[in-house]
This record gives structure tokens, C-alpha cells and sequence, in this order.
């Protein structure tokens, strides 16, 4: 039996939430259990029962998407957030990303699209509009034309680290993985971002995708 996916819209438009929850809601295993319209009304709501997943706009008023994302995966690090917006404002998908963000997409979304974004992103993986994906890889992008390849900069144990880390595990399990302490793994870590210039997970992971790294 497929379990239940317990979402809660957040967007300052009621006309579009509205439409949104009768998408989500004729699918048999998704429930919208809240629909709000700031982020200041998000966290509370997520404070009274803690949904599966969160659908957020970024702009709205009082606190706003981004503001609640990093709140909130500080006080609920297991929800997952899925940005649902009109903007391709490379300051929002960066901000969105290091926030924590688990997916974003733009409103132009298909429904069918839209349930089975859902459905991945509760499942566990991060789902990228195109055109947010484009702007990532621009930003963070770390050789330019003509420098040294990873395979030139990386030994293979630390390309199985880069690895690991995409695929989202913590220090601890690529620790139990790797048959390392997990203080190891941190210092592995901190060297490899200070190897190819980058300073977070994210940045890593962009990498990872610009350079072939599977």
C-alpha cells in the first residue's frame, strides 16, 4: 500500500492555493492537511502537526518563503520544502538551495507534473526545474575552460566521497561506508572544499554534475 503524503500549501494567492489543493488532492495518496498564506502562518501551522512535505511560493508577506525554509528546517529538518514559484531570480534558487530546499519549480508546472514532483521529492529526491538547474550550474560552476580536470585534482577515494555526499549521505554514514572514524571523513571533507574552492554541500554537488561525476 502506498502511504499517504501529508502536504501544506503556502502561497499569498488564495485563487491559486485553491486550485492547487484540488490538484494535489485528487490524487488518493496526497493530502493537503493546511493551506496558508505567509510564512509566519506556515511555521505555525507546521508547529501544530508537522506535514510530510511543504509546496511555498518564496514571495509573502510578514515572513517570506526563504526566511521560513531556513527556520523551519532548523526547527523541522525532516519536512520536506518544495519551492513553487514564477521567479528564475538566480538570488532566490541560490538562497532557496542553501536554505535546504528540496525541489523548485515554477507555476507553469503541469498537474500531472506537479503530482509526481511531489511524489519525488517526499521520496526523497530533489527534483530542479531546468531553468533553476541552468542558473546553479552557472554559479557555482569551478573550472573554467582549459583547467585541470577532477580526475586531474582528486584521488579516487575522495571522488567516492564526492560521490556519497551527492547522494546525499551524512559524515557518519559514508564514515560506516568508507570504514573510517567520522572525524576523518570531516577532515576528507573540509580538504576537498578547500581543494576545488567551494564552501557547502550544494556547491559540491553542482560540481559533481557539471564534471560527470555519477
Amino acid at each position: 500500500m502506498v502511504p499517504d503524503i501529508h502536504v501544506i500549501i503556502a502561497d499569498d494567492q488564495l485563487l491559486l492555493r485553491n486550485s492547487l489543493e484540488q490538484i494535489i488532492n485528487s490524487d488518493p495518496h496526497i493530502t493537503v492537511t493546511d493551506s496558508v498564506g505567509s510564512g509566519e502562518e506556515l511555521i505555525e501551522a507546521c508547529n501544530r502537526k508537522a506535514p510530510d512535505l511543504i509546496l511555498m511560493d518564496v514571495e509573502m508577506p510578514r515572513i517570506d518563503g526563504l526566511a521560513a525554509l531556513n527556520i523551519l528546517k532548523k526547527s523541522h529538518p525532516d519536512i520536506k520544502v518544495l519551492m513553487l514559484t514564477t521567479f528564475e531570480n538566480p538570488e532566490y534558487i541560490t538562497d532557496a538551495f542553501l536554505g535546504g530546499a528540496d525541489g523548485y519549480i515554477t507555476k507553469d508546472i503541469g498537474y500531472e507534473k506537479l503530482i509526481l514532483t511531489i511524489r519525488c521529492v517526499a521520496m526523497g529526491m530533489t527534483v530542479i526545474h531546468p531553468g533553476a538547474r541552468k542558473i546553479l550550474l552557472e554559479r557555482f560552476k569551478p573550472l573554467g575552460p582549459g583547467k585541470a580536470t577532477y580526475t586531474d585534482l582528486l584521488s579516487m577515494e575522495e571522488i567516492n566521497i564526492v560521490r556519497l555526499i551527492v547522494m546525499g549521505e551524512s559524515n557518519k554514514t559514508i564514515a560506516e561506508t568508507l570504514h573510517y572514524a567520522e572525524g576523518t571523513v570531516k577532515n576528507k571533507v573540509s580538504r576537498l572544499y578547500e581543494k576545488l574552492g567551494i564552501t557547502n554541500r550544494l556547491e559540491l554537488a553542482v560540481y559533481a554534475v557539471e564534471n560527470g561525476i555519477e
